[in-house]
């Protein structure tokens, strides 16, 4: 066995992607959104390249989600957010495989949930005939049947073995990854795997029945100190005039979003533990055939203008929070080039994403209050409501 511990200030950082050292732990963060097209082009980088039979030892703290081990041509997804508990595992030789697909969903997700705040152990053990992935020692994912396994692939893996495989760590912006320890060993045999509990996720299996979400189920998955928030904006949004929101609540009783439909902006918060989070955007209009989508005309600019002339950093603070676009359409079907104090940002149609705190909070109802005064102003002026702007599809 040869074990390398990794130095921290040896990680390169690539692309979008800064590394700054802090002394106890090496912190990782990115500056623009990035996607599952674009997270490999923004990463840090481990010297070295490394064979199998191999472990990979970390000790990494995430204050939210998520982030990606890069193994060769394939990657390990942790921490994937509310939307799933399931990260996916992609081939480090065979990236594209059958085996990749949604429809063998046995041999490509696993419970990648980690706690967020605190610093957690994982492990991944990459051997020629297994592999196995560890969260505090809890086993959350084993296969003996990766693509790069099986014996059609074992001469053109065991070339790419001979080179060895790069290594390498991307995380989401707004996320920030800190580093206590990277450690990786080459063994010169299979290393021996003690199994867990992880069973395969049967795509058969009957699914559990759905319970209907009420706004009381909901919110009781936020910490008592949101769940006073989250019925304060309830009472806020039903009181605004001449916006009215309507609240909605999604199938999978995860969502609140309220919705102005007339302004086509609307406000959500995902209550999920420590992976919620809320936002605000002008929303895009998918359904009908894609000549009909399209999304209202916004007052970000405006509202901006109006909080900057009393609360600078208030206006300072919501231009900060605006979602850079991370190129998920390429023809700019979401993209709106916003302007401010002299600052530009390419933004996905004025996504606002804030965090779970007091402040933010207070800085949504303080926006959408200078927004309906804004509107309001607007009806006694007799302007005319924001116009429909269609889009056309993109790609």
């Amino acid at each position: 066995m040869t074990s390398h511990t990794i130095s921290l200030p040896q990680l390169k950082a690539i692309g979008a992607t800064v590394i700054n050292h802090t002394g106890s732990a090496t912190d990782v963060c990115t500056t623009r959104s990035i996607n599952k097209h674009s997270y490999k082009s923004n990463c840090i980088l481990i010297p070295g390249r490394y064979r199998l039979p191999l472990r990979i030892n970390m000790t990494v703290k995430l204050d939210y989600p998520e982030f990606w081990l890069l193994v060769g041509d394939g990657h390990i997804h942790f921490a994937s957010g509310h939307d799933s508990e399931y990260g996916k595992i992609q081939d480090i030789a065979d990236p594209v495989s059958r085996l990749n697909s949604e429809n063998v969903n046995e041999h490509f997700t696993f419970n990648n949930r980690i706690p967020f705040g605190e610093f957690v152990d994982i492990s991944v053990i990459y051997n020629i005939n297994d592999m196995q992935v560890l969260i505090g020692n809890e086993e959350r994912f084993y296969s003996s049947k990766r693509p790069y396994m099986k014996k059609t692939n074992a001469g053109n893996f065991s070339e790419l073995n001979l080179v060895g495989f790069e290594l390498g760590l991307a995380v989401t912006k707004h996320s920030t990854l800190s580093i206590r320890e990277i450690t990786v060993s080459e063994f010169d045999e299979d290393i021996p795997i003690t199994r867990g509990s992880y069973v395969p996720h049967d795509p058969k299996a009957p699914k559990p029945e759905k319970i209907k979400p009420t706004y009381d189920s909901v919110i009781s998955k936020l910490s008592p100190q949101f769940q006073n928030e989250a019925r304060k904006m309830d009472t806020f949004f039903k009181s605004l005039r001449p916006m009215k929101f309507k609240r909605v609540l999604d199938k999978g009783g995860s969502k609140i979003t309220y919705v102005a439909s007339d302004f086509g902006i609307s406000y959500l918060i995902v209550a999920s533990g420590a992976e919620s989070y809320h936002r605000f955007c002008w929303y895009i209009v998918y359904s009908g055939p894609v000549e009909t989508w399209h999304r209202r005309a916004d007052y970000m600019e405006e509202v901006l203008t109006e909080i900057n002339k009393s609360d600078t950093h208030l206006a300072q603070r919501i231009f900060d929070r605006l979602v850079d676009c991370s190129g998920c359409y390429s023809k700019g079907l979401c993209k709106t080039l916003y302007q401010f104090n002299g600052e530009k940002k390419l933004n996905c149609h004025g996504n606002v994403l804030l965090r779970m705190n007091l402040d933010d909070f207070s800085d949504v109802r303080e926006f959408f209050r200078y927004l309906n005064a804004l509107i309001e102003q607007n009806i006694t002026n007799g302007d005319p409501p924001p116009e429909k702007i269609i889009l056309s599809k993109s790609r």
